[in-house]
C-alpha cells in the first residue's frame, strides 16, 4: 500500500522477499497477528518517503497506537522461523485486508451536504 492509498495484490513465492517487494535495502516488519505481519522500509523517513496515513488507520484494527508509517509497506502472511520464508496471504486474509481498507476509507468520505 503506497502514501496515496492505492494497493497491489502481488503474486507471493518463497523466492519473494518483502525488501524486493518495497524496493529497499531492509525492510523492517510489524507483527500484527502470528499470521498476519506488515513490512516498511527501515529508511524511508531518511530519505524523506511521504508519510502513509491510510497505513496508519488501516493498522487501528490491529494496535490501540499504530505509530507513523512512512513510504510504501507491504502485508504478508507468517514467517517459518525455522527457514525464515515470508509467506504470501492467504485469500482470506487479503480480503479481510481490503474490507478494513474500504471500511476506513468509507468512514472518512465527508456525507452529502444538506442546503
Amino acid at each position: 500500500m503506497s502514501p496515496t492509498g492505492t494497493f497491489r495484490l502481488l503474486d507471493w513465492d518463497t523466492a519473494t522477499a518483502p525488501q524486493y517487494a518495497l524496493c529497499c535495502d531492509t525492510a523492517q516488519p510489524v507483527s500484527l497477528t502470528g499470521e498476519l505481519t506488515m513490512w516498511r522500509d527501515e529508511v524511508a523517513i531518511g530519505l524523506r518517503r511521504p508519510r502513509n496515513p491510510h497505513a496508519s488507520a488501516l493498522l487501528l484494527a490491529f494496535q490501540p497506537h499504530p505509530g507513523l508509517h512512512f513510504g510504501d509497506v507491504v502485508f504478508t502472511g507468517a514467517t517459518d522461523s525455522r527457514t525464515d520464508t515470508v509467506h504470501g496471504l492467504a485469500e482470506d486474509q487479503a480480503l479481510t485486508l481490503l474490507d478494513l481498507y474500504l471500511l476506513r476509507i468509507n468512514a472518512h468520505v465527508p456525507g452529502a451536504r444538506r442546503h
